[in-house]
């Protein structure tokens, strides 16, 4: 696996665009193909009754929240950058890889960036994104940490 990690952002739009390979439309239904998993709390923030499939606009906003709840927050360096964008390749030697397997990947590395704590409800938004090669994306958003993962 080869991980890369992007320049933060104060928007989650543009590296969703970048994970997808074509631009976040409001009518861009992302389904369980697309969104390989998610932040562990998300379930219990979500109603019941909510739709099962969000827009990638939607996802974009939702990753954005904290930012918008929290309008005084900013980083050591005195900016609002809070969306990381990390993306993982396979090697070219790679087996591919099924979804439960870039799933648990993508807990792994949000855990081991901090940015997913265990039993946290409040721990950092993200997302992992099937993206349009053979790879996965996730942006992130910080909720109460910032930065999201350390830097």
């Amino acid at each position: 696996m080869i991980p890369r990690v992007n320049e933060r952002t104060i928007s989650a739009h543009d590296p969703l665009s970048e994970a997808l390979g074509r631009a976040v439309m409001p009518e861009d239904g992302l389904t369980e193909h697309t969104i390989v998993t998610y932040w562990p709390a998300l379930d219990s923030y979500t109603l019941d009754d909510e739709q099962a499939m969000w827009s990638a606009v939607q996802w974009a906003d939702h990753l954005e929240d904290p930012l918008f709840e929290n309008p005084f927050v900013a980083s050591p360096r005195g900016d609002r950058h809070a969306i990381a964008h990390l993306d993982v390749r396979l090697h070219p030697d790679d087996r591919d890889l099924s979804g439960a397997e870039w799933a648990e990947i993508a807990h792994r590395l949000a855990r081991a960036a901090g940015i997913e704590i265990p039993g946290d409800a409040n721990s950092c938004r993200w997302i992992a994104v099937q993206a349009r090669t053979c790879s996965r994306s996730w942006p992130t958003s910080s909720r109460d940490r910032w930065p999201p993962y350390g830097g």
